[in-house]
């Protein structure tokens, strides 16, 4: 694989859980991170301070409305001098039983479309043109929840698929920068405290290999995505087997 040595990358929502295990490893690599944070700036500290390598840096700012990933990018550009690599990563869920139509407000389905699908349009849009120049990599955080009826609640299920779609849309769009997306099952974050024990267990019974996702193993798909040169349009599932 081509190395991503003095690459730089921003990372939405990378102060933790999947979007800080990224951070690890592309830094492993030689590319200099600059980590988004909406309010938890001691956490960001701490990731951006287990980082391999130097010129690491934190932006803060709200990755859910336009207004904010504009600065958002402004700081990462002006903190690693230009961008070469984008990790979607920020997402929101509001938790409700799949089967109960009234468990998520007409309020919460429009914020996870908001969260899960506009915000990952509103931050390609601040950053296409350099990606394209750079013939860059922006990679989404999907879900096998947007590939398959599941996950958190109906309303995030649903936004997941348009995220997957959004995916494949952008990199038709936006070539030669290249566009993929990783579509995770349950891992053992901050996110999967929303659910019960029961339910992990049920999922974990579920997946063929009889376990949860690695957060290493899930991470180490999006720094693929970031060093192949030939792969754009791709959703790429790590779900130990989902429903297969």
């Amino acid at each position: 694989m081509p190395s991503l040595e003095g690459k730089r990358a921003l990372i939405t929502g990378g102060s933790r859980g999947i979007g800080a295990e990224v951070a690890k490893q592309l830094a492993e690599r030689g590319v200099r991170i600059a980590i988004n944070y909406v309010a938890a700036q001691d956490r960001a500290e701490q990731t951006r301070a287990s980082l391999k390598g130097d010129g690491h840096v934190l932006v803060q700012g709200d990755a859910f409305t336009h207004e904010g990933l504009a600065q958002i990018v402004k700081g990462a550009r002006e903190g690693l001098g230009g961008l070469d690599i984008v990790i979607s990563n920020a997402g929101w869920t509001q938790f409700g039983a799949f089967n109960d139509l009234e468990s998520v407000s007409d309020d919460d389905w429009i914020r996870c479309y908001q969260t899960n699908v506009m915000s990952h349009l509103w931050l390609m849009q601040e950053v296409k043109d350099e990606l394209i120049a750079n013939k860059g990599s922006f990679v989404i955080s999907a879900s096998v929840a947007g590939l398959k009826p599941s996950g958190s609640s109906m309303a995030y299920s649903v936004s997941k698929a348009g995220t997957v779609h959004l995916a494949k849309s952008l990199a038709k769009a936006c070539a030669p920068a290249r566009v993929n997306a990783v579509a995770a099952g349950v891992m053992l974050t901050e996110w999967s405290k929303g659910f019960t024990e029961e339910h992990v267990q049920k999922v974990k019974q579920t997946n063929a290999l009889n376990m949860i996702c690695e957060v290493e193993d899930v991470a180490s798909q999006y720094v693929s995505l970031c060093e192949n040169k030939s792969i754009t349009g791709q959703i790429i599932e790590v779900s130990a087997g989902f429903q297969l």
